[in-house]
């Protein structure tokens, strides 16, 4: 009996004693190598679940077959994948169009023509391709910045779960997809990263990019003078606020030359788009009217629900964060309130708005939350990787 009760004793302890010891070597690997298992690991799972989608539900007419050759990437580009491999293949189009793609800034289809063009002449597929390259390229030097931003200004662990916390997003399959965000969240991170480490012409060159990429790009230059300010810095320094501004300038000085306008970005977010400034209360009352569906447009539950989340953890992080993360993230989430009829995609936003998800990690501090955000975000992402996989909308 005593030795049932010592063997009985002792698995328990050799099963904890091995998992800790598979924690602490886990830990002593450098940080982009934990990232880079993360990454993969994380994609994997996305793939699975696309391929079970494929392969079990009903395929949506809006379904896009960019990539006819290899289907197991065609869940990566879908919806506004179309846009950017449009502008990469054959450059803009006129404004007056109903969904012009001219509603989409220019840096993230000039990369992927770039990288596609050494290969023969830029298809629709290769552009593709070039797309999903650059994305997790992106996404692997992002979770880089944003580990090394937050355990600088808060700590390791609070870093570590930040980065897990954004592989696992309910909206993460974007930042692997032929869209802009991952890109933007690399320049976004990367320009917050150099302004506290007082490098102003790194921090100001990452924004003029972020400008480039995304209309948010702008609105970096709040963050970097809050730094700028708290730290007093030399009026030599001063000058790198006017590159964020350049960079949307340049965009729209383009698209003066290219159209005659150089508000054409504008008038192509009314044509089809439903974009533009509006008062966020009247979008509210148009939520409260009704009626509301589970996805898709003009009024969702899921743009309803992800938009108060990201209020409540933008005013939480006044509390908890650095005032230049949180000075970004409350003029990008009231810019996401007012820049539309309706808060489509909002929670495809709070990946711009990241510090909204050093928040959650934060507040992961407490195991219990932990895993129930853990098993929440990671279900709702595969969920979403499922839909979008079969054509149907996510975010």
């Amino acid at each position: 009996m005593l030795g049932v009760l010592t063997v009985c004793h002792t698995r328990p302890y050799h099963a904890g004693a091995q998992i800790s010891g598979v924690l602490q070597r886990w830990q002593q690997f450098p940080e982009w190598q934990r990232i880079l298992v993360l990454l993969i690991s994380s994609r994997v799972a996305l793939v699975v679940a696309a391929s079970v989608a494929l392969a079990m539900l009903p395929m949506s007419s809006r379904h896009l077959g960019l990539l006819p050759e290899l289907p197991w990437l065609q869940p990566w580009a879908q919806w506004d994948a179309q846009h950017y491999v449009a502008i990469a293949v054959s450059g803009y189009e006129t404004p007056e169009q109903s969904y012009s793609n001219v509603a989409f800034f220019p840096l993230y289809p000039l990369l992927m023509r770039l990288l596609a063009a050494p290969f023969g002449p830029v298809t629709e597929q290769s552009a593709a391709l070039a797309g999903l390259v650059i994305s997790n390229v992106a996404l692997f030097l992002a979770l880089l910045y944003l580990s090394k931003l937050v355990a600088r200004d808060l700590t390791l662990s609070v870093a570590q779960r930040s980065v897990l916390y954004m592989a696992v997003f309910p909206t993460t399959l974007f930042l692997s997809s032929v869209y802009a965000e991952s890109l933007f969240l690399l320049l976004a991170v990367a320009s917050l990263y150099h302004a506290r480490k007082g490098e102003w012409y790194l921090a100001g060159g990452a924004a003029f990019l972020a400008a480039l990429t995304r209309p948010f790009g702008l609105l970096l230059i709040v963050p970097l003078a809050v730094e700028l300010l708290r730290q007093r810095a030399s009026p030599r320094a001063w000058p790198s606020l006017v590159l964020p501004p350049a960079g949307l300038i340049i965009f729209f000085g383009y698209l003066w030359w290219l159209f005659g306008d150089p508000l054409a970005y504008f008038e192509a977010g009314e044509q089809g788009w439903d974009r533009g400034l509006n008062p966020p209360w009247e979008t509210l009352a148009a939520y409260a009217e009704g009626p509301l569906q589970l996805f898709d447009w003009p009024y969702a539950w899921v743009d309803l629900l992800s938009m108060a989340v990201m209020l409540v953890l933008v005013l939480i992080g006044w509390r908890l964060l650095p005032t230049s993360y949180s000075a970004y993230a409350a003029v990008a989430l009231v810019f996401a309130l007012s820049a539309g009829e309706a808060w489509f995609s909002a929670s495809r936003h709070a990946l711009a708005i990241f510090p909204v998800i050093v928040v959650l990690a934060l507040i992961g501090e407490r195991r219990s939350f932990n895993l129930a955000w853990l098993a929440f975000s990671s279900v709702v992402a595969l969920a979403f990787m499922a839909r979008v996989a079969v054509g149907y909308w996510a975010a």
